[in-house]
């Protein structure tokens, strides 16, 4: 049997979805960083996997799996084919890009620009980890209190909008109660701390540790415009979407749904909003995921139920 090839730009260990299915395909494999380096190696793979986009290759000869360009990875933003340096002839390219719903493959379809057909709904293979998770099963802090809350905003890039929210952590130390905590967990790529001072009961873990442990492990998600809300509503986490840049965000980067309806039932302006932030925090708690996000989930991850990728394995194994 031939060696699949496995491509990221990233390391593997960051690249959730492609290190799921990498774990789970027990044939030959080999991988490669970054996209540019696989020219010159068309022929030598029959299948290669990749999370992000391939260049255009006119002289292609292998199968392409896509399982984490925009919405086939989970991301929600809807503008990702229209970005500068994304070619149209790459991404027709795509032989199979995996979906993470039945709902969402017209969307891939037409953000590929391939038929439906080759729009697999296998789910979010970095979902299997934990689909079915309960509170306490990660092992972080967030499982000794009562009411614990996580906040996961992502990336601000230079054209993505304006900037994340100036909380005043001292304000936000001082309305949580003793059975309660917020952890901050700043995206991998935002490498300055975001919680200025020290507080006792919100506390800031590193950039670089997983996610997956504190989604467990919460019982709200506060985020922003990040598809670590999927991954919470897969655990049944409600969550709380702070909107202070929405305009700006929205205009760079676009949306698959409409936002916030499509993705959540609380939001608000954080900055200067502290109180209202965390009574919005305790009042889900209550009541739990409700319309929007059942959803939300519903639409963007109902083959997320723990086999999906071993269903990538399986294409990849009928594929070669």
């Amino acid at each position: 049997m031939s060696a699949v090839l496995f491509v990221s730009n990233h390391s593997l260990e960051r690249d959730e979805n492609l290190r799921a299915v990498w774990d789970a395909y027990d044939g030959p494999k080999v991988f490669m960083r970054g996209v540019d380096n696989v020219a010159g190696v068309s022929g030598k793979y029959p299948v290669v996997v990749c999370d992000t986009l391939m260049p255009f290759d006119p002289n292609k000869r292998y199968i392409a799996v896509n399982i984490g360009h925009g919405v086939t990875g989970g991301k929600l933003y809807g503008n990702d084919e229209q970005r500068a340096g994304i070619d149209p002839r790459a991404l027709a390219q795509t032989d199979y890009a995996i979906s993470t719903s039945k709902a969402m493959v017209p969307i891939v379809a037409r953000q590929f620009g391939i038929p439906e057909e080759r729009v697999l709904p296998f789910g979010m293979p970095r979902t299997d980890w934990y689909a079915g998770k309960q509170k306490g099963d990660g092992g972080t802090l967030l499982a000794d209190y009562r009411r614990a809350y996580l906040y996961a905003p992502t990336f601000r890039g230079s054209n993505d909008g304006d900037r994340l929210p100036r909380i005043d952590w001292a304000r936000v130390d001082g309305l949580l109660e003793d059975d309660e905590v917020l952890v901050v967990k700043r995206h991998y790529y935002t490498r300055d701390a975001l919680v200025d001072r020290q507080c006792e009961k919100v506390v800031e873990v590193s950039y670089d540790e997983p996610s997956a442990a504190y989604l467990m492990d919460c019982d709200v998600i506060a985020t922003d415009y990040s598809s670590i809300v999927l991954d919470a509503y897969i655990l049944g986490k409600p969550s709380v979407l702070l909107v202070d840049d929405m305009e700006a965000y929205l205009r760079s980067r676009g949306m698959y749904l409409e936002y916030p309806t499509g993705y959540g039932s609380r939001w608000l302006r954080a900055e200067g909003n502290e109180q209202r932030w965390v009574e919005h925090m305790r009042a889900a708690v209550v009541t739990g995921m409700r319309g929007n996000e059942k959803r939300c989930r519903e639409v963007t991850a109902d083959r997320c139920d723990g086999h999906s990728a071993e269903r990538v394995c399986e294409l990849i194994e009928r594929l070669t």
